[in-house]
């Protein structure tokens, strides 16, 4: 198979600093993607015609980077999803964002005094914005973009759901995708709501949330509370590819930036692993080349291990990092929390 889907991170700076991000645990200094880079990527994919979708967020905060307008108007023909924090979503980039965005989909972890403690600013800002949003589609009779909202789901802010469902239904969005929790420090390691075993108390919270938004009339994404068996990676699945705003291709988002990790409790850093650079060869000879191809036919036929419930995990050093499982699997997912539907993204 070839590329359906592109994630394309224009930046991995952010204009907020909240306090469950990623950057938490970065060494890295920030980076944006070069023009130069997206006109070549963009002719090639032009040439190529296989892409169906393509992600506009990654790590960092996309209307943040100095080339939006210039990429949604380079990237207009194709279907485009914007992952977002909406506090830059005014002016002459929301003009544009209604204009040619397909899906706009905005992080919303709270109401009030919590998503002001999470995400350092007003929860008002944000909804005034998407506020906007709406009466601007309503006045040029558009039905597009749909509004999404995600909410990353922890001990601190699971009381705020219903209220976020009830926000979700007054800015007329569609639907509502909830998430879990992946700590990058001690501290929140301890306020996830999922469990390797039986879950009674989010089993009975989440048959609450899906009677509350089928009310309401939002649709509702909800993650795995326990562990399953099943395991499948929507990246390998969706022949979809990530560029990372260095360039870099990397085959999801876990692996796009170097960070630490707990997996249930357990410290693990994960590294960056890159199959080539756009800068250096095209994004299709890189996804068609050896290395790659195996790697995904790997993940796609579940040929590596399952460190989440293995019987020697805690006395195992291969866990502590993401260079290589005891398959020989090089970089190694056995510990990956998207595979288990865990953690959720567009």
């Amino acid at each position: 198979m070839t590329i359906q889907k592109l994630y394309l991170e224009l930046t991995d700076r952010c204009n907020l600093d909240c306090s469950i991000c990623y950057r938490k645990s970065w060494n890295s200094p920030p980076t944006d993607l070069g023009m130069s880079s997206l006109v070549h990527l963009t002719a090639e994919m032009n040439k190529q015609n296989t892409i169906k979708e393509i992600v506009i967020g990654g790590i960092g905060e996309p209307t943040f980077s100095p080339i939006f307008q210039e990429a949604i108007q380079m990237l207009k023909d194709y279907h485009l999803t914007l992952t977002t924090n909406g506090t830059l979503l005014y002016g002459e980039l929301l003009d544009m964002v209604i204009k040619h965005v397909d899906v706009v989909t905005v992080s919303i972890d709270g109401l009030e005094e919590r998503f002001e403690s999470i995400r350092g600013v007003p929860l008002e800002k944000v909804v005034h914005h998407l506020t906007n949003l709406r009466q601007s589609k309503k006045q040029l009779s558009k039905s597009t973009p749909i509004l999404q909202l995600q909410f990353v789901a922890s001990e601190d802010n699971m009381d705020d759901i219903f209220r976020v469902i009830d926000l979700a239904a007054a800015l007329n969005a569609q639907s509502v995708i909830i998430s879990n929790l992946l700590p990058q420090c001690q501290e929140n390691a301890v306020k996830i709501l999922y469990t390797r075993y039986e879950n009674p108390r989010m089993k009975a919270l989440f048959h609450q949330i899906r009677n509350y938004s089928f009310k309401k009339g939002i649709q509702l994404l909800l993650p795995n509370y326990e562990l399953k068996t099943e395991r499948r990676c929507n990246f390998i699945e969706q022949d979809a590819v990530f560029v990372c705003a260095s360039g870099d291709v990397v085959p999801c988002y876990r692996l796009s930036h170097p960070y630490q990790e707990y997996v249930f409790g357990r410290e693990k850093q994960v590294g960056r692993h890159s199959f080539g650079n756009i800068q250096n060869h095209s994004l299709y000879e890189i996804w068609h080349q050896k290395s790659y191809a195996d790697f995904r036919q790997t993940i796609y036929h579940n040929l590596y291990p399952s460190c989440i419930d293995c019987d020697l995990v805690e006395g195992c050093d291969m866990v502590r990092n993401t260079e290589a499982d005891c398959y020989g699997v090089n970089p190694s997912c056995g510990d990956c929390l998207w595979t288990r539907k865990f953690v959720m993204c567009p």
